[in-house]
């Protein structure tokens, strides 16, 4: 007959049972009992004390783990132990016994003060903390109170008796006492702990795995060896070089593996050390040097240790930013191709938010990215299968992958369902999702995810199905008519000119009218789609440069043709690509432009993004001087989150600075933000800059960012985008 695993439900109830304050006490006075069998293999007869001292490691772990409730239990087996397995008479076992747990206890107690004070609980300074206090702190405090007893007339105890006990204690809480509470952790709460956890993370991210099994099994085999080899030249040899592994393993393959491994060891040595030492009746140099070794050894592993978790923490949190948005909490495809590395067959299922997001535009970016997050802890809380999502570039929607399996159409109802009771609370009211369709594609060619999320993305929403599934090998035979769609779009002129005033905050009166100018793409029977939603095919072709110039010549045409009097115009922006900035022919075809409209173009504002990479710097500065001379205007967007910031300042010659939203959107709550927006308007007041803040989305921060000098403010809370051609009505009419 076969044994059955233990349900979930019966391990809960037996550490329930464990956990119970008599059954504790009871454990804890049994494990102590079986310390001191433990530790009698490391005894040196002559002294009486423990090498290595599985009694005090416990002791430790248990008041880590139970606090002062430990102390009663340990009190009474360290009496019951004493008056029964030991030759101490009476009066010794009871001083030894209330006197013995007071420096274990104090340190313990010591360590859980000063870590829970700390603001930044990091692992490498907890270790540190540990080391200081169990290492160096614990041992003088032992010795210190073994002075105390041997000063009193009860019991006598000789100086090198306190000597090797605080050795005993440095050497056993580096080695032992950690492990020993992991296992206590693990036992009595059925979990990995925040350490083992860490480990866990270290160990996966660095380990290659056949030279971690070639590791383990070298180390497991050379132990094994020296298990059964007694004192000599050549145990010491293999031991020696078992160190040299455990250093190899330490950050590689975790910490607690090669942790373990040390621990063996250093059991291994010590252990026929004191079988020699009580055959020889001589404690001599190469006994203590072996000690000092060892603690030696034990010390620097400690050191790499926290160096490795430290350099390991550094890059988790590099990647953390470098991978998820802070407001939205989703992750970037970067982090989608190193988890699709783990998954054998996976299948990419996208979520379609286009029609939601456009009817939410009026909330501004922080409602929508407060609305992703509650979406996604919808999902989190009823599915936890879905462990992240990710937000693909230029598409409105969320990405989710899984492996591929045979009820997958079933967890696909699932969402869809979901999807269905989702309501999105904002201000007192909620909204449920708009028509939506989940699009479900299995991946057969990981080396050409971003490929295939472009085009599978890029899919239009289908109202009828809420479930649509694709071949990734199919979904490039779109690719031409994707590519002539787009084509015709810029041929046909299917574009829309858009633009989104500013407000003079310098002067609110002003006649004349500041404004940037947008694009949006037609639909049939649909409201117009946004750049995130067409721009990814405008890039993927290289057709940036073409429709800059299709905006240009087309504003330029509209304004000329409706505008009864440039006086209303302060500023008309336009914004340009990285790839536009690289064409040769881009000034002469400005100005060609501008002297076929009539044009003045000290009206005229083009925007570089700063948050992409410029291409050819060189060409790009030709081209600014060029339109500068030609009397434009040239403004730097994006300033302070993207590639360049300063550097951009110094050598790109520039008139308006717009403060990137990140700084703005929370500057009613954030004095830090304030401060940031304060220093960016006195740097563009000393070079004689016009500022605009972008992403404006209250009366409250237009006050602000008036308070603070700021120039121009744009965004939401100013005036939303509306078509070109009835601004220049509403010019026209004012």
């Amino acid at each position: 007959m076969l044994l059955s695993t233990p349900s979930p439900h019966t391990e809960k109830s037996a550490r329930r049972f464990l956990n119970k304050p008599l059954v504790s006490q009871c454990i804890i006075f049994g494990v102590l009992w079986a310390s001191y069998y433990l530790s009698s293999f490391f005894e040196i007869e002559e002294t009486g004390f423990f090498v290595i001292s599985f009694v005090n490691a416990f002791m430790v772990s248990a008041i880590f783990y139970w606090g002062i409730a430990a102390i009663p239990a340990i009190i009474l087996a360290m009496l019951t132990h004493g008056f029964f397995a030991s030759d101490l008479r009476w009066n010794e076992v009871l001083l030894f016994s209330c006197i013995l747990p007071i420096a274990p206890a104090l340190t313990t107690f010591a360590y859980n003060y000063v870590t829970h004070r700390m603001k930044q609980r990091s692992v490498p300074l907890k270790a540190g903390i540990y080391f200081f206090l169990f290492a160096i702190v614990l041992p003088l405090l032992n010795a210190l109170l073994l002075f105390l007893i041997a000063s009193s007339p009860i019991i006598h105890v000789d100086t090198p008796f306190i000597f090797f006990s605080s050795i005993s204690i440095e050497l056993t809480h580096l080695v032992i006492t950690p492990l020993m509470y992991i296992a206590l952790v693990y036992v009595f709460r059925g979990y990995a702990d925040a350490n083992m956890r860490l480990d866990k993370q270290l160990f996966d991210a660095n380990h290659h795995r056949w030279t971690y099994y070639l590791w383990l099994s070298l180390s497991l085999s050379l132990s094994v060896t020296a298990m059964l080899v007694h004192y000599s030249l050549m145990l010491f040899s293999l031991c020696f070089f078992l160190l040299i592994l455990v250093f190899m393993g330490i950050g590689r393959y975790g910490i607690l593996r090669p942790m373990i491994v040390g621990a063996i060891v250093t059991l291994v040595m010590v252990y026929e050390a004191v079988i020699w030492v009580n055959i020889t009746d001589d404690i001599d140099e190469n006994f203590l040097g072996l000690l000092e070794v060892l603690i030696l050894f034990s010390i620097l592993a400690y050191i790499q240790g926290s160096d490795s978790i430290r350099r390991f923490m550094l890059n988790q949190e590099q990647l953390r930013k470098e991978r998820i948005d802070p407001y939205t909490g989703l992750y970037n495809l970067a982090q989608l191709k190193e988890d699709l590395s783990h998954i054998d067959e996976p299948v990419l299922i996208y979520l379609d938010l286009k029609t939601t997001m456009l009817n939410l535009t009026g909330i501004g970016h922080t409602g929508q990215a407060q609305f992703l997050r509650q979406l996604t802890k919808h999902f989190f809380t009823a599915q936890p299968s879905i462990l992240r999502f990710y937000r693909p570039p230029f598409s409105v929607g969320l990405i989710y992958v899984e492996p591929l399996k045979p009820d997958m159409n079933d967890d696909l109802v699932a969402i869809s369902d979901l999807c269905d009771s989702f309501q999105f609370f904002w201000q007192g009211t909620s909204i449920s999702l708009f028509s939506h369709t989940l699009h479900c594609c299995k991946l057969s060619n990981k080396d050409k995810v971003e490929e295939t999320i472009s085009v599978f993305c890029d899919q239009p929403t289908f109202h009828d199905h809420k479930i649509r599934w694709f071949d990734d090998s199919d979904l490039s035979s779109h690719k031409f008519l994707r590519l002539n769609s787009v084509q015709r779009a810029l041929r046909e002129n299917q574009f829309e000119l858009y633009c989104q005033p500013y407000r003079n905050l310098k002067d609110p009166d002003a006649i004349s009218s500041s404004f940037e100018v947008l694009l949006r793409l037609k639909q049939v029977n649909a409201n117009p789609l946004e750049p995130d939603e067409f721009f990814p095919m405008i890039n993927e072709f290289g057709l940036e440069s073409q429709l800059d110039k299709w905006v240009i010549a087309h504003t330029f045409e509209m304004i000329a043709t409706q505008l009864n009097d440039w006086n209303l115009v302060d500023r008309c922006a336009i914004n340009l690509t990285a790839k536009s900035l690289g064409d040769e022919g881009l000034s002469d075809f400005v100005i060609q432009k501008a002297k076929e409209f009539s044009i003045p173009l000290y009206k005229v504002c083009f925007e570089i993004t700063e948050s992409s990479a410029i291409e050819n710097e060189t060409l790009t500065i030709e081209t600014v001087h060029a339109l500068r001379k030609a009397g434009c205007k040239i403004a730097l967007d994006d300033f302070g989150t993207g590639y360049a910031s300063f550097s951009y300042l110094r050598r790109i010659p520039i008139n308006v600075l717009k403060i990137d939203g990140e700084f703005v959107r929370n500057l009613p709550t954030n004095d830090a933000d304030q401060l940031i927006v304060q220093s960016v308007q006195l740097l563009a007041e000393n070079m004689q800059l016009t500022t605009v803040a972008e992403y404006v989305e209250t009366e409250n921060h237009a006050h602000i960012l008036t308070h603070l000098g700021i120039d121009f403010a744009q965004g939401f809370g100013i005036a939303k985008p509306r078509p070109l051609r009835e601004h220049i009505g509403a010019l026209n009419g004012g």
